[in-house]
């Protein structure tokens, strides 16, 4: 007989839900002061000319060519 009746939605407890959610941890990006107070003044230099990693290779390279007269190629063994 209780097959025949009206049934009822069953409604979720949204707070008893949300309690078994963990809990959101919000990190903030770090902005460009803390990145200068936390690098080495030859980071901070890179990072205000915005240097990106190659281009920090070749001016490595252009140097120690200007110093050294001549550097060996990447993957090449010293002689």
């Amino acid at each position: 007989m209780t097959a025949l009746l009206p049934r009822r939605h069953r409604t979720a407890d949204e707070a008893a839900l949300l309690d078994r959610l963990p809990p959101i941890r919000h990190r903030p990006a770090p902005d460009e002061d803390q990145l200068f107070e936390q690098a080495s003044l030859s980071r901070v230099l890179l990072l205000m000319a915005q240097v990106d990693q190659e281009s920090e290779y070749l001016l490595c390279r252009q140097l120690a060519e200007h110093a050294l007269g001549a550097v060996p190629e990447p993957g090449v063994p010293p002689e």
